[in-house]
């Protein structure tokens, strides 16, 4: 299954989805398991991650101390 099936199969539609053969991106940012969330700063730096989904307002209030 590519991206655009993913997409299309559990209807994600609130954020970036891209896909890499080699999973070499998500190793970067330490994704070993989905769904998984990390939150960078404005230089790109990993500030926070989990395993799981996040509600937005956790997400918000995380994003808010950067």
């Amino acid at each position: 299954m590519d991206a655009e099936q993913f997409v299309g199969v559990t209807g994600i539609q609130s954020f970036p989805v891209v896909w890499s053969e080699s999973f070499d991106p998500a190793a970067l940012l330490g994704v070993f398991s989905h769904p998984s969330w990390v939150l960078l700063s404005p230089s790109g730096e990993v500030v926070e991650r989990g395993v799981g989904g996040i509600d937005a307002d956790s997400l918000l209030e995380r994003a808010a101390s950067i």
